[in-house]
């Protein structure tokens, strides 16, 4: 990674990673425009004029301008948060760099908010001590819920968090009031006993299932339609593989905000001078890979859920396409509930192992994180299996036992 130099450099450009590796710097051309065009009015300002310029932009009320503000202050500040998460990492022993700066990074309209500068202090140095703060922040709070299960998990969310989480996914405000209001219930109806294991709640029974779906009914707005357990379930289920799979951020997505729009990434701005010829066949050529691999993921599973015994069989279709909870699938079953959880967990991993087998036999690094990421999205595709299959059309190894 070269240092920049330039005033349009410093205010425009963002660093790209390979491999874990900041490699180069990208352009964003709607930002380059801009500062060229405020240069031309103060041609022999210095950085740290165009900081403070920025920064008071940044406060502005108006969309416009302080969007674009802060697109500006994140270029701005690439190698303050770059040099922050590298020397948290270090000490963390942690590895993966770029995840860790675009979780860093992607704070800068908070530090913006909250900086006051004053004195000596300016907003690089304090924007150093945020970042790091940031990341280590992150890093407690994955250790904490990578000891959670998902009853266990929702205990210790937030309101506030939650409503992050769910605005991250682009949900409708209505289905985010929804799922706040179911979770909000469950708060208040289940109550396990306040001990260690706190962390591997079991699931709620059916009377505190009732109990919830009363609250969340009597409580909902007048144009939301009435919920069952089942899909109170559902819900809080999504809730939890959601805040878990935020704290495993995809490093495809960029780092920061494009200047036109505060929502939206740099990634569909950037313009990088070696784009060629042969980098588009390379992308075109991923793609392919990445569709090849989808596929071959989908037949292991399928493959993995034809080898399980019938009542285990019975027992996925029974939780993902007949969408029984727990307790009533015990019930049917005739076995205890915790009998059910422990089956269902020890399935998925069972499935998850083949996954990362799989991963494996084609010599695919699998760290933990991996593992973990694997695991929230083996839930959501053996749910939209279920749901487009039916129990006919699935190939099975019990054929021949009935």
């Amino acid at each position: 990674m070269h240092a920049r130099h330039s005033i349009t450099d410093l205010f425009s450009t963002f660093l790209q990673f390979e491999s874990n590796v900041a490699t180069c710097w990208s352009v964003d051309a709607k930002l380059q425009r801009s500062i060229k065009q405020q240069i031309q009015n103060r041609p022999e300002a210095e950085p740290a004029f165009w900081e403070r310029f920025w920064h008071q932009c940044a406060q502005a009320e108006a969309e416009e301008p302080r969007s674009l503000a802060i697109g500006h202050l994140s270029a701005y500040l690439q190698e303050a948060c770059y040099w922050s998460v590298q020397k948290v990492i270090q000490s963390q022993r942690a590895s993966q760099i770029a995840d860790f700066f675009q979780i860093a990074i992607a704070s800068v309209p908070k530090i913006l908010k909250a900086c006051e500068v004053s004195g000596r202090a300016t907003l690089k140095t304090y924007a150093s001590t945020a970042f790091g703060n940031v990341v280590r922040d992150w890093l407690r709070q994955r250790r904490e819920i990578d000891l959670c299960n998902e009853w266990g998990l929702l205990l210790k969310l937030s309101r506030k968090r939650l409503i992050e989480v769910l605005q991250q996914e682009g949900l409708s405000r209505m289905r985010i009031d929804q799922l706040v209001l179911a979770w909000q219930c469950f708060e208040a109806s289940y109550k396990p006993a306040k001990t260690p294991g706190l962390r591997r709640s079991t699931a709620p029974d059916s009377e505190t299932w009732q109990v919830m779906v009363d609250r969340y009914n009597h409580a909902r707005s007048p144009e939301w339609t009435m919920t069952t357990a089942v899909e109170l379930e559902r819900w809080l289920l999504y809730c939890a593989s959601r805040v878990r799979n935020s704290l495993y951020p995809s490093v495809a997505s960029l780092n920061a905000p494009r200047g036109d729009r505060e929502s939206s990434e740099l990634q569909d701005n950037l313009v990088n001078d070696s784009n060629s010829l042969l980098e588009t066949l390379i992308v075109e050529e991923e793609n392919q890979q990445r569709q090849t691999q989808h596929s071959e993921i989908a037949q292991v599973l399928v493959d993995g859920i034809a080898s399980l015994d019938a009542t285990t069989q019975k027992l996925l279709a029974l939780y993902y396409q007949q969408q029984l909870t727990q307790q009533q699938i015990a019930k049917q079953l005739e076995i205890q509930q915790y009998t059910v959880s422990r089956k269902l967990t020890k399935t998925r991993e069972t499935l998850l192992l083949k996954l990362v087998r799989w991963s494996q036999d084609l010599h695919i690094s699998v760290s933990s994180n991996v593992i973990n990421v694997m695991g929230a999205e083996l839930d959501e595709w053996l749910q939209h299996y279920y749901a487009n299959h039916d129990s006919s059309d699935r190939p099975s190894n019990q054929a021949s036992e009935q």
